[in-house]
């Protein structure tokens, strides 16, 4: 179980309000939230989207002497922006971009499945 958080915006949003990425939550019949898990989520500023930081986290992780760790770098497949994943992702677990609120599979933002093309490969030749 993860410890306590306190989640930031990187841009300094007023608020602090954060929507919950790539966690899971169950809700009754009605709609009401039953209980989250939010061990591997990624939390996004509900005001610009930006994906929050955790000072806790960070704190916890100096006071043992170890760099914070940081996720996989996966690629949106919608809007193709560089995103971090949790730590530990579970590959059954679904992301969601903070730009273009596509929601896809860890595998799908990975580099081997994207392949290595650039800008200048679609090019219209003459």
């Amino acid at each position: 179980m993860a410890g306590a958080r306190h989640l930031v915006c990187p841009n300094s949003c007023p608020g602090g309000a954060f929507e919950l990425l790539g966690g899971r939550v169950l809700v009754d019949s009605a709609g009401r939230c039953l209980r989250h898990e939010t061990e591997v989520a990624t939390f996004a500023c509900a005001m610009c989207g930006a994906v929050a930081v955790d000072l806790a986290a960070a704190a916890r992780a100096l006071q043992r002497g170890a760099p914070a760790p940081l996720g996989e770098e996966l690629t949106c497949p919608g809007c193709g922006v560089t995103l971090l994943a949790p730590s530990g992702v579970d590959a059954e677990l679904e992301l969601q971009c903070p730009d273009c609120r596509l929601v896809f599979a860890p595998d799908e933002g990975r580099a081997r499945l994207l392949g290595s093309s650039t800008p200048e490969d679609f090019d219209e030749r003459e």
